[in-house]
């Protein structure tokens, strides 16, 4: 009885689930997160796709990267006695005519309702508290497990928060291959399939992959499993025989049913072969670099012979693959670079060979010098796998360059790991890249990479560096650590899943996190808080490792490099309404339409604002206005006291002339003396009184200063200010621009001699006079009498 019980639930719960553990993806998500030890009590999803989980530990919030707390803090004013949260229902379910997406907690004994636009709880009371507590009865006390939307499973245990993700991909082992690592897959002109793997099994298979037998050491195909050697490539010739390169066991030919022994390579260790255009097979090997085998043609196939030569250029290489152009260009990777040949078909002393290797300070160099291979698309372009440095794109068209630039994809665009082991074309512009734990998808024309890992295939599966086969039937053959697998390609280019962008949170400095910023229309942006940070979340739960974001900011900006950061930084934003983009990858890494538009509003400064501007505005027009006048008026009271003062001088000058060799005032006809502008009553007094005392004391070389003061009744420095005000000069200016007058006048118009000419001006030494007549006037007394 215990058993059939155990039978019957057992079938009950695959039919209530509709799928058994096998079909699920399972982690844990207690690495970033203590949710499980919290007592969870109830699990929900609300219409924007948020997970709402209810513990003894608070209200919780999961946006597939973080768990953010809500419960009762000190001081907000939260009529709560405990944060022991024992059920919480949407508000759909208790009032749907203006539901909005809240949450109806039971809290103890009591209902709160948590207000998601503003992170608060208030008490419920009348119908809505009811009606809450009969929704919480039906949902029962605690929950174990929950199904969100998307078929996630998630279960609560005390070893931790599990999430089990619904398998997306079926996809088959191949049986019959040995479960090694697979060194080689190649398709023979018969359509035969060849999978050989390192414990040196070589299974052939039908076009449909069911198996024909495995190669023996005698050259025939078994039905059991047999052991041959570790096969790392095959090439046919023009007569149809199949070469097999081994490790470290060398060259095999295949004729007839019939195995040799190929003898004379320069290395045992084969890793790749190509045919050229001449019948030619090119042999890479990973110590003796690389050997060129010329097969012999006769009449008798069982004739056919060969001639090995090694090419000196690439003695001690360890060369992994190679790839043959229609022009006889010849490219090897190696484990030291990117080794190009630039005719395969000139004599094999005469062709030159190229590495082209990584360059510490050259951004367009080689990402990596372990190059793994190469392989060319349906529009010539060539593409190198690494082992560490991802995918490079040859962007040199030139392939005799000296130098080739790259173009690098890698981690940093999208890609899920930067160890590239090998590369098919899937379309014109689709490869298909095989990384060590996942494949991966580059649209070469958008720069676009799609990752399928773990939770696209169901279980970790690690790949090896055997170039992946496309089947007839549109299924791709690709290679494995530990075998095999085949599934359908046209599965890689479906977009499963389009997530939904939230926001979840604004960060501002000294200001708590804001949680609800994805409930409002409009985020404002306050003056004093120009450096923020606006979280986001694309709401996939199968996993964010390969979700990418980019953003654009206003309509005359471009779009963002895609990266793996769910925030965007602002520093100092200009103030306005902005409009911000975001778009996003699912968790496979494909591009979806799910652009979410955010509006931004930054408040502006007083001064930023029209009335700030406004008023900056006039003071500056009031400084201009007020600058303009006080320069108007120095230059206006400047004019005035030196039209002052050449008046006065003029009137000293009227005043002298009968002092020398002159007619009389009463004989000549005096200029009118016009003193400009017009001074006060009071200042003409003044001037009147310095002129009078100027005109009888101009000969005296004893007058000073202060003899001027005395005689217009004020003191030295009143004397000073006043003429200052006046005429813009000091006294003893004054009285020297006086006697240089009357000197110079006196020097031209009379005979009289210089000396006495400096006795009647006031200066009691001749030479000093002539010095000074040369400092006013730039001339001698004598130049100016002449």
């Amino acid at each position: 009885m215990p058993l059939m019980l155990i039978i019957l639930m057992s079938l009950f719960s695959s039919v209530v689930y509709g799928m058994t553990e096998e079909d699920y993806v399972t982690d844990n998500l207690d690495e970033i997160s203590d949710i499980s030890h919290q007592h969870i009590t109830q699990i929900l999803q609300d219409k924007k796709g948020f997970l709402w989980l209810s513990s003894w530990n608070g209200l919780y919030r999961f946006d597939g990267y973080d768990f953010v707390a809500f419960k009762a803090k000190p001081g907000d004013g939260n009529d709560m006695n405990s944060d022991r949260f024992r059920n919480i229902v949407l508000d759909y379910d208790i009032t749907p005519e203006k539901a909005v997406g809240n949450i109806y907690c039971r809290v103890d004994d009591d209902v709160f309702l948590f207000d998601v636009r503003t992170s608060t709880f208030r008490p419920v009371t009348g119908k809505p508290n009811g009606k809450a507590r009969d929704v919480f009865k039906i949902n029962g006390s605690r929950i174990d497990d929950f199904t969100d939307s998307r078929g996630i499973h998630w279960k609560i245990t005390q070893d931790g928060f599990f999430r089990s993700v619904p398998r997306m991909q079926t996809w088959n082992r191949v049986n019959g291959v040995s479960p090694s690592v697979t060194r080689v897959m190649y398709r023979d002109r018969n359509g035969r399939l060849w999978i050989g793997t390192k414990d040196g099994r070589l299974a052939a298979f039908r076009p449909d992959m069911s198996l024909i037998g495995y190669m023996g050491k005698d050259g025939k195909l078994h039905s059991g499993l047999t052991e041959f050697f570790p096969v790392y490539c095959m090439c046919e010739d023009d007569k149809g025989n199949i070469w097999i390169g081994c490790k470290p066991f060398g060259l095999f030919r295949l004729h007839d049913e019939s195995i040799e022994s190929v003898t004379g390579l320069s290395s045992g260790d084969v890793y790749d072969m190509k045919k050229d255009s001449k019948g030619r097979i090119w042999v890479a090997t990973h110590v003796g670099g690389i050997n060129v085998v010329s097969v012999e043609n006769s009449n008798s196939r069982k004739s056919t012979g060969y001639r090995i030569k090694h090419i000196e250029g690439t003695k001690g290489l360890r060369v992994r693959r190679l790839l043959v152009l229609e022009d006889g260009t010849m490219l090897a990777t190696t484990t030291t670079g990117l080794l190009v040949a630039d005719n395969i078909y000139k004599p094999l002393d005469k062709i030159r060979w190229r590495m082209h290797v990584r360059e510490a300070n050259r951004r367009e160099s080689l990402s990596d010098n372990a190059t793994m291979n190469v392989v060319r698309d349906r529009k010539g372009r060539l593409f190198v796998t690494t082992e560490s440095g991802g995918l490079n794109r040859i962007l040199t068209e030139n392939l005799h360059a000296d130098r080739f630039s790259f173009r690098h994809y890698g981690m940093e665009n999208g890609m899920g790991s930067d160890v590239t082991m090998a590369c098919i074309v899937l379309s014109d512009n689709k490869l298909l890249i095989q990384c060590n734990n996942m494949l991966s998808v580059l649209d070469v024309e958008t720069s676009r990479i799609e990752n399928y890992g773990r939770s696209f295939w169901g279980e970790s599966l690690q790949f090896s560096d055997a170039e992946p086969l496309m089947l007839d039937d549109g299924r791709l053959l690709v290679s494995l650590q530990t075998g095999a697998l085949v599934f359908p390609v046209k599965e890689l280019s479906a977009v499963s899943y389009v997530p939904r962008i939230v926001l979840t949170s604004l960060r501002m400095a000294d200001m708590p996190a804001d949680y609800t910023v994805d409930y409002k229309d409009t985020i404002i942006i306050s003056p004093s808080h120009r450096d923020f940070t606006l979280s986001f979340s694309a709401l996939d739960y199968i996993g964010n490792r390969y979700i990418r974001y980019a953003t654009k900011l206003d309509a005359d900006s471009t779009w963002s490099y895609p990266t793996a950061t769910n925030s965007i930084e602002f520093r100092d934003i200009d103030a306005g309404t902005h409009v911000l983009k975001i778009r996003s990858t699912n968790a496979l890494g494909q591009w979806t339409d799910n652009v979410r538009t955010v509006t931004i509003v930054v408040e502006p400064t007083f001064f930023e604002a029209w009335y700030g501007q406004l008023l900056v505005i006039l003071v500056i027009a009031g400084c201009i206005v007020a600058l303009t006048y006080i320069i108007m008026y120095v230059r206006n009271l400047e004019k005035r006291r030196k039209e002052t003062l050449e008046a006065y001088l003029l009137l000293l000058e009227q005043k002298n002339e009968t002092s020398y060799d002159k007619p009389s005032l009463s004989e000549q006809h005096p200029e009118p003396i016009v003193i400009a502008p017009r001074l006060s009553a009071e200042d003409e007094v003044f001037m009147k009184k310095i002129a009078d005392f100027v005109e009888k004391n101009i000969s005296d070389s004893d007058i000073g200063i202060n003899d001027m003061a005395a005689a217009t009744a004020v003191s030295r420095s009143g004397l000073n200010r006043k003429m200052r005000h006046l005429l813009g000069v000091t006294p003893a200016d004054f009285l020297k621009e006086a006697r240089m007058n009357r000197a110079v006048k006196m020097l031209k118009e009379t005979g009289m001699p210089v000396s006495e000419i400096a006795y009647a001006c006031g200066f009691s030494d001749p030479k000093y006079f002539a010095k000074c007549v040369k400092g006013s006037t730039g001339k001698t007394p004598r130049e100016l009498r002449n």
